[in-house]
């Protein structure tokens, strides 16, 4: 049985059923595969087939099978659908009325013995079709309207059901490190621990009963190595100038510099900076990029949420952008929100808090710190996790001890 048609360009096949999607009132369900993989054609069968799966498809998605193999890897599409690959195949991407992806999924929570699970890809169509999702848009909106905490919280204990961790769903050893990296380095309600206690911006989370957490990871990288210690700093870095340096005097003030440099303690590790000496430069290896990350956090009286481009459509359109511009007022002047996005903005606070962007016309969602980079050694034993705290940013150093990870110390090191 064929599915998959090898010779179409699927840009153009994403963009007719778009079209489509926008006609009907629905949304497009890209299957993702190919005509070599038996799992792919399993579904496809089985959404053909099952009573329940094959009317809630129709009703709800334009349904496409967009080909990925060896004589058509529709490089361009799979990028546009955030190269959803990674997971397996088959995948699922779900593209919003617009031809937005607002949704990945992988096939193999959805599987049972040698098929598929009625009820968990029944769950899956019902959380991600268009009614669902502009449903719980409305809802926010008429909580707003009523001024009504009650359904305020109901709309956020419908995000926390709807999206769960995907931890356990890792599709490399890098990413599932990297979800206990950020299980030991994300403490809101200890952030003294990473150098932000006592922040400038008076933030604490106690008072917010839920905790907006990042959906996405920018880069994972790999380093052979991590001196953390000034001794290790000493022996890594010498040993750097001397096979950078074969020339005897330019190795020397190179090493008298390292020396001072770490006398009066302003030697950090530096990786890809351009204007640093090469022997400065710790080597590393981008491991995994655009990272689906839902990591497996939890705190005592909170729910956490994540923040998938979906809910951050929904809550940008909720908020509006009435703003006073950067600088209005003074020099020093954030951009802040202003009359009916402010009031919004007050009215979400009881659930969540939330900022606006200091730059001006975006907000941001997350409560912080919010992860953006992991450095890993080879050894997976240490990492750095450089970090955004509102309009700051640091790094924390981490190493894994016992068979944990720990935070060792953070400190803030740039400021918008």
């Amino acid at each position: 049985m064929k599915v998959y048609d090898e010779g179409l360009d699927a840009m153009q096949q994403i963009k007719e059923a778009t079209a489509l999607a926008q006609k009907s009132g629905r949304y497009v369900l890209c299957q993702v595969g190919g005509n070599w993989c038996p799992w792919c054609l399993r579904f496809a069968d089985f959404a053909k087939k099952d009573s329940v799966i094959a009317p809630l498809i129709e009703e709800n998605f334009v349904y496409i099978h967009v080909n990925y193999s060896k004589g058509n890897k529709n490089l361009k599409a799979m990028r546009f659908i955030g190269n959803p690959g990674r997971f397996g195949y088959p995948v699922f991407v779900v593209l919003d009325s617009e031809g937005k992806p607002i949704h990945t999924q992988e096939s193999e929570s959805l599987e049972e013995g040698k098929g598929y699970s009625r009820q968990k890809v029944e769950k899956f169509l019902r959380l991600w079709n268009r009614k669902a999702v502009e449903a719980e848009a409305a809802l926010l909106e008429e909580a707003y309207q009523k001024q009504s905490k009650e359904q305020l919280y109901e709309f956020f204990d419908h995000w926390s059901e709807d999206i769960s961790s995907n931890e356990s769903e890792a599709p490399n050893r890098w990413i599932a490190e990297a979800h206990k990296i950020f299980k030991a380095f994300y403490q809101p309600l200890q952030l003294e621990k990473i150098g932000c206690g006592g922040n400038e911006f008076g933030v604490s989370y106690q008072e917010y009963p839920y905790f907006i957490v990042q959906s996405k990871l920018s880069r994972i990288y790999k380093a052979d190595t991590l001196p953390f210690k000034p001794d290790e700093m000493e022996a890594y870095y010498t040993d750097r100038i001397n096979q950078t340096y074969p020339d005897d005097s330019t190795r020397k003030s190179w090493i008298n510099y390292l020396k001072r440099e770490l006398e009066i303690g302003r030697m950090s590790l530096s990786f890809g900076e351009s204007w640093l000496e090469t022997w400065e430069k710790i080597p590393t290896e981008v491991m995994d990029m655009k990272i689906d990350f839902h990591p497996s956090v939890s705190f005592p009286g909170k729910k956490v949420v994540y923040l998938t481009d979906n809910y951050k459509k929904l809550l940008d359109k909720f908020l509006g952008d009435q703003h006073v511009d950067l600088g209005t007022e003074s020099i020093m002047q954030t951009a802040y929100a202003k009359e009916e996005s402010r009031q919004r903005m007050d009215f979400l606070q009881q659930a969540a808090q939330i900022f606006y962007g200091h730059w001006g016309g975006y907000w941001q969602y997350e409560t912080y710190p919010q992860a953006y980079n992991i450095i890993i050694d080879a050894n997976m034993q240490r990492a750095i996790v450089y970090f955004r705290f509102i309009y700051e940013g640091g790094e924390v150093y981490m190493e894994k001890q016992n068979g944990e990870w720990t935070v060792l110390s953070g400190r803030l090191t740039w400021i918008e």
